[in-house]
């Protein structure tokens, strides 16, 4: 018997269970650290916890127990000090405080009581990991944390009521079977799991769905590609083609092209620092409710069609508190966000330079339309500008007094004593057809713009835009560098993705009565990302994919449900149209959905009846009744288990009658075991006078025992 019993290939019961519970801290560490915020050092303690903890665990379990206790306390109190003292997240301060009692757990794992604690724990890692993060890498690893928690709370259940049932000894055996944790077994568990979420699910999209804004986490503070209130241009390398999505944009109307040769302006850096770029004063502005109209030259010539809508969403992590928009004079922008309890809204700012920023920023994407007048004054109309500049515009004028004065030479040679807007044309065309465009940067050299002009004369975007606007300023004409984004990719979802590698930097030159207008001197054909490989396509696949979990269900809200309900009516209503054979629909539809709805009902009653156990002809039920004999084999062991809990003796409900007299150690017990066992499964018989008379002896020898 116990031959067969370790016959099978597998885990045993106790190894399905104790890596059911380590998987599930696993997962729910991973849905924590898919948001990249506890950083690299506390995912390589939890991984050399993981593992120290399979392999020396057991052999350190209870021992060093009060410093477990300082370090657990000791880090309660470094963690909220660095709270109060160094502004740290108090959400990301939890999460780390979860990870370290998680780790804790899994040093300490024998009991029930352990084995409980380990899944609260996990269960409190996913939590902070939806806290930190709610993208679609989190979603699968909730899923696999479910299945696991499933499986870890079933075999937790299951291995310790054999044990207490059974006790160490009798529980052994079936502690190391491999045919109770059986694929069929885990299987139907993970199908359990999965109906549970198939049910949370339903009650997710139905039960009314209100955000408590008051929750809200403040932005990480990370740089940005585009975004940046500097431009360093003595940098060391190459400008990354970075693949991943920053903007995700629907416009309406639909330019119907599968990429985008349009800009997407971020700010304006005005002032140059000799090896680069720097904003101008503070930055953020005053905030605006509306924002002010084009110049009224703009509008002599009226429009020749609808403004343009580009609907947005600024991917987390990327705008950086920067309004970005699509290139012509912003109209107004309205910001789309959750309904939350607080009722907040994110409000509108406007820079010095015309920068729109937004505040408070939160953690997760932006969301918000802006409607802009695309259409851009002709060159005839910026010619024959007055040339009197405001005082405001003497920024955009400085030059620096140490610039090469080949800078200046070549900016008379090219505009010198045009029209400006003549003079900024010329230099554009020179820059964009005699020089030549690298992603490799220059590092250190003493004039960056001397070294991009007249020694490697190739360069990145930024430099071809710096180069443009000191030489503009060397003619008396104001301008100021600009960065932002070029270009954009459609995608399976339907929108055009706007990627970091997308970064750009090009020139606005202010002319009177119209206003800054963008020049761009790089090459058209190098401007914005190059990268089309298949990783680039997998990460627009995927940010698809992530696009959709975040449409419909981190940002699901009571707004999005009446939407889809008000979708699901209107379908409705025009099945209901279609099937009454109005409008001119064909009858043979309705035929054609009946059929369908008959044969699916007849495939059900089938299985239906397959399913059910009919009774046989002779009327006699599926399973064979107990004989008198069998039924007295029962009655005998009731009755003598109740006469040895009576004498004391501790037993089960799952204790067999072999069991109960090893432990009694009565010769009557055994008698009554084994009589037991020959008339219950041997077909042996067992008179009325043979059972009482071995009550009888066992209530002798209890009587003489005790």
């Amino acid at each position: 018997m116990n031959a067969r019993l370790f016959a099978g290939r597998g885990l045993t019961l106790l190894q399905a269970q104790y890596w059911a519970g380590a998987l599930a801290a696993v997962f729910a560490f991973l849905a924590c650290a898919v948001s990249g915020e506890l950083g690299p050092g506390l995912v390589l303690v939890f991984v050399a916890a993981f593992v120290g903890g399979h392999l020396y665990g057991p052999r350190v379990y209870g021992k060093g127990e009060w410093g477990w206790t300082v370090f657990i306390v000791g880090a309660f109190f470094v963690l909220v000090a660095q709270v109060i003292t160094t502004g740290l997240d108090v959400v990301l301060a939890a999460c780390q405080f979860a990870v370290l009692l998680c780790i804790h757990r899994l040093w300490h794992r024998r009991t029930q009581r352990d084995e409980l604690l380990l899944m609260l724990m996990s269960l409190l890692l996913l939590c902070a990991g939806a806290a930190l993060s709610a993208e679609l890498t989190f979603g699968f690893a909730f899923l696999a944390y479910s299945v696991c928690a499933t499986w870890a709370m079933a075999l937790t259940h299951l291995r310790f009521e054999i044990e207490a049932g059974r006790g160490p000894a009798g529980s052994a055996a079936l502690l190391q079977s491999r045919r109770i944790a059986t694929p069929a077994l885990l299987g139907g568990l993970a199908a359990l799991a999965l109906m549970g979420l198939v049910g949370g699910a339903i009650v997710f999209f139905t039960f009314p769905r209100v955000t408590i804004g008051g929750l809200r986490r403040a932005t990480r503070n990370q740089p940005a590609p585009g975004l940046g209130d500097r431009v360093d241009l003595a940098a060391h390398g190459v400008v990354p083609d970075d693949p991943r999505v920053v903007l995700r944009v629907r416009l309406a109307p639909d330019p119907g092209r599968q990429t985008l040769d349009m800009h997407w302006r971020a700010r304006a850096l005005e002032v140059w620092t000799g090896r680069g770029w720097r904003m101008y004063g503070s930055g953020v502005g005053a905030p605006m409710r509306r924002l002010p109209p084009a110049p009224w030259l703009f509008h002599a010539y009226g429009r020749r069609g609808p403004p343009l809508v580009a609907d947005i969403e600024a991917v987390a992590g990327f705008s950086d508190g920067v309004v970005i928009t699509p290139e012509g004079w912003p109209l107004g922008v309205e910001f789309k966000r959750p309904l939350n309890a607080a009722g907040t809204q994110p409000h509108l700012l406007v820079g010095g330079a015309g920068d729109l920023f937004y505040q408070p920023v939160d953690v997760g994407d932006l969301h918000y339309v802006v409607t802009v007048n695309d259409e851009e004054p002709s060159r005839d109309l910026m010619r024959r500008r007055p040339t009197k500049y405001p005082t405001w515009l003497q920024v955009d004028l400085e030059v620096p007094g140490n610039l090469d004065p080949r800078v200046a030479a070549l900016a008379r040679q090219l505009g010198g004593g045009k029209d400006p807007a003549d003079a900024a044309m010329a230099i554009e065309a020179y820059l964009s057809s005699k020089l030549g465009y690298t992603r490799e940067l220059p590092g250190e050299v003493k004039d960056p713009i001397a070294d991009f002009l007249f020694v490697r004369k190739k360069g990145h975007c930024e430099l071809f835009s710096s180069a443009m606007v000191l030489m503009l300023r060397t003619l008396g004409i104001p301008a100021r560098n600009v960065t932002g984004y070029y270009g954009g990719e459609l995608t399976a979802g339907g929108y055009y993705a706007v990627r970091a590698g997308d970064a750009h930097s090009w020139v606005e030159v202010y002319f009177p009565q119209i206003g800054f207008t963008r020049f761009d001197p790089t090459p058209a054909g190098e401007r914005g990302s190059q990268l089309d490989s298949m990783w680039a396509r997998v990460v627009l696949l995927w940010d698809s994919l992530q696009q959709k979990w975040r449409a419909f269900v981190v940002d699901y809200d009571l707004v999005s449900q009446a939407q889809a309900v008000k979708r699901i009516g209107a379908a409705l209503d025009e099945a209901a149209r279609r099937l009454s054979g109005k409008a001119g629909a064909a009858p043979r539809l309705r035929v054609a959905l009946l059929a369908v709805l008959a044969l699916a009902g007849a495939g059900l009653l089938g299985f239906a009846l397959r399913r059910v156990r009919l009774p046989s002809l002779g009327g006699k039920e599926g399973r064979r009744a107990l004989g008198p004999d069998q039924r007295r084999a029962l009655q005998l062991w009731r009755k003598a288990r109740v006469r040895l809990l009576r004498a004391g003796l501790d037993l089960s409900p799952a204790t067999t009658p072999r069991e109960a007299a090893r432990r009694s150690r009565l010769e009557a017990a055994s008698a009554v075991a084994s009589a037991y066992a020959a008339a219950r499964w041997g077909g042996a018989p067992l008179p009325s006078e043979t059972a009482r008379a071995l009550l009888r002896r066992l209530d002798t020898e209890l009587r003489g025992d005790a």
